[in-house]
């Protein structure tokens, strides 16, 4: 791959694989940090043949496993992000609701950041993220029939869980009693 070609189908995919690592480290800094570094392991192996049929789903692949592993390092996952409640339920919603959003959401990256790989990954980049199913299966290196089944299973979990131990949807909230 020439430089020219480089900066022509790599470096635009710059942002999109910051707002991926954002998500996954909750922290510009990092998030800058892995983009530059995935950057340059991308010129170092620009010349290698590679397995993805696609730019997106190389780079892709890349930022989602640096993260994974500056997330295994610190041990500490933190996916809510306030500012992201706050203005999705500022259209007007009351302050209660608002409340409650925030809380959900918090509450939903517990559950989230409790998962085991591979699960976690897919759920932040299929549902977080809002990549295809079919972006998300080859970044992950599975098929889509597996993913969908995967993330199936994942929302039930997080359905169960908001239920049994939060008490969302039975109009109590179990949380006090623990």
């Amino acid at each position: 791959m020439t430089p020219e070609e480089f900066r022509m189908t790599v470096l635009p995919e710059g942002r999109r694989l910051y707002a991926l690592a954002f998500r996954f480290l909750n922290s510009r800094e990092e998030a800058e940090d892995v983009v530059q570094e995935v950057m340059m392991k991308l010129w170092s192996e620009r010349n290698e043949k590679r397995d993805y049929s696609s730019v997106a789903a190389w780079t892709t692949t890349l930022t989602r496993n640096h993260c994974i592993d500056i997330l295994r390092k610190r041990k500490l996952l933190r996916l809510a992000d306030p500012a992201a409640a706050e203005e999705a339920a500022a259209g007007g919603a009351d302050i209660i609701k608002m409340h409650e959003q925030r809380e959900a959401a918090g509450l939903i990256s517990l559950i989230i950041s409790r998962m085991h790989e591979p699960v976690r990954s897919a759920v932040i980049m299929k549902d977080l993220e809002g990549y295809s199913y079919e972006e998300t299966a080859e970044a992950m290196g599975t098929n889509v029939a597996a993913l969908r089944t995967m993330i199936s299973r994942a929302r039930k979990h997080i359905r169960e869980e908001m239920t049994r131990v939060y008490g969302y949807g039975t109009g109590e909230d179990k949380r006090s009693a623990r």
